[in-house]
Order: C-alpha cells, then structure tokens, then sequence
C-alpha cells in the first residue's frame, strides 16, 4: 500500500522538475530560440571577418619581410658566411651541393620552414639581385590574391 500512496508525490515532483527546466531555459535563452539572424547580417558579418583577417594577414607579412625581421637577419647570416646572397631561401635551409661553397656553410640559417610562408599560405617570394633593390635582395609576400606584381604585394621595398 505504501508504493501506491507515494505515486502522486512523485508524479507531482517529475511535474515540478519539468516546469522549473523550462523556466530555466527559458530565462536562460530568452528570445533567442523565437529570431533567427537575418541573412543580410550574416554575409556582412562575414565579410567584415574577410577584412579583418586580411588585414591582420597583412600586418604579419609587413613584419615578416621588413629590415631587421627573421629572414632577413637569416639572410645577413648567410652573406656574412657565403660572402654572396642565396640564389634562393632553400639555401637558407638546405647545404648547397658545390664543395666550396658547403664549406663555408653553417646553416641551416632558417630552422623551421613555416617562416618561408606567409600568413595566406603561400611561399614568401624572392629574388636576388631585386628589382626593387639591385644592390640586394627583394623579399615580398604577394598578398591575399596570390599574384605578384599587383597592389597587395608586401615587400622590403
């Protein structure tokens, strides 16, 4: 007879529990389950974080191929022992194949490959001697379209 007079209070509890759950979700996420975001905002917002990251890409190139950044003092390293720029930033990490030149080597000047690659993926650009600078080295990102030449180009000129 016990078990049959406890039933209602129980029944009576699991109902109490449901309630406060649904009040506290409800108080918890208001309107939020009611609105959906319009879509207009979306792709705005979406754009916006395109800029933004474009931007903050930008600055990290920028302080990537300044005078006086990794690869640059990695390229001053290299000239003081070489007496020559690279030919290219593989010799920065790899030991040229040439006798003489393997001699006077003592890299790798550029330990971790990530560094070559700029913030959007791609290889950082270089040539030497530059257009830019015929007396040493170009060294550039070619931005967020990947092409080189064109106004988002971030270089040491």
């Amino acid at each position: 007879m016990k078990s049959n007079s406890l039933a209602p209070l129980f029944i009576t509890f699991a109902v109490l529990c449901l309630i406060a759950i649904g009040l506290t979700l409800w108080l918890y996420f208001g309107d939020s389950f009611r609105t959906a975001p319009e879509a207009n905002t979306v792709s705005i917002d979406l754009n916006q974080q395109f800029e933004e990251d474009n931007k903050r890409n930008a600055e990290v190139a920028m302080r990537v191929v300044k005078d006086g950044g990794i690869v640059d003092l990695s390229i001053d390293r290299f000239v003081t022992g070489m007496k020559r720029y690279p030919n290219s930033l593989n010799e920065l990490q790899e030991m040229p194949e040439t006798m003489s030149d393997s001699e006077r080597w003592s890299g790798p000047y550029i330990i971790n490959p990530d560094l070559l690659v700029d913030p959007w993926g791609k290889p950082f650009q270089y040539q030497s001697p530059g257009l830019h600078n015929p007396d040493g080295y170009d060294f550039w990102s070619n931005g967020a379209d990947g092409l080189t030449g064109t106004p988002d180009d971030i270089g040491n000129w």
